[in-house]
């Protein structure tokens, strides 16, 4: 939230999501409430809100922890975990209009548990579906193949080695 970068309107490290949310906020609320819903894979979460009336430069979301108690309201990005960001950052690029039909996705597991590995999985192919775009994730966690259905051909799975003279290789895994 704190950099913008040359990347529009995402940057690799997240750069812009703070501005993306912004316009989903004011432009585009159907969006924003999308991403809301994707959100409620984390038990704790109730609600987003990006508040309007910000000073030039101040860059916050409010997040409501359904388990925080009422007199508390919210906390924003800084006090939330990773995961969360991950999360946040994973379903504004593939809701967004304005971010590349084709993406690649390095350790899509990285800061996530295994059960919302897999959820998370199932939730991006209906996303990618929906909104056309095509992405190749990455990972080193089984957890995340458990999300995929090998019996859509939307879905591929490919195992990259190199092999003894260091050329790589890729296998395409079927459906057993």
């Amino acid at each position: 939230f704190e950099r913008e970068g040359q990347i529009q309107p995402l940057g690799i490290n997240g750069e812009g999501l703070f501005k993306l949310l912004k316009v989903f906020s004011s432009e585009y609320p159907e969006k924003l409430n999308e991403i809301k819903a994707h959100l409620h894979l984390i038990d704790w979460f109730k609600e987003l809100d990006v508040p309007k009336g910000l000073f030039e430069g101040e860059r916050y979301v409010q997040i409501t922890d359904r388990y925080l108690a009422p007199d508390l309201g919210y906390f924003d990005q800084s006090s939330s975990n990773e995961g969360f960001l991950f999360l946040l950052f994973y379903f504004s690029l593939f809701i967004s209009d304005d971010t590349p039909k084709f993406f690649a996705i390095d350790n899509i597991d990285a800061s996530l548990n295994p059960k919302l590995c897999s959820q998370l999985v199932i939730e991006l192919a209906e996303l990618a579906e929906k909104y056309d775009k095509q992405a190749i994730l990455t990972t080193h966690n089984p957890a995340v193949l458990d999300g995929l259905n090998l019996g859509d051909d939307g879905q591929r799975l490919f195992v990259i080695y190199r092999n003894k003279l260091g050329h790589t290789r890729a296998t395409r895994i079927f459906k057993p």
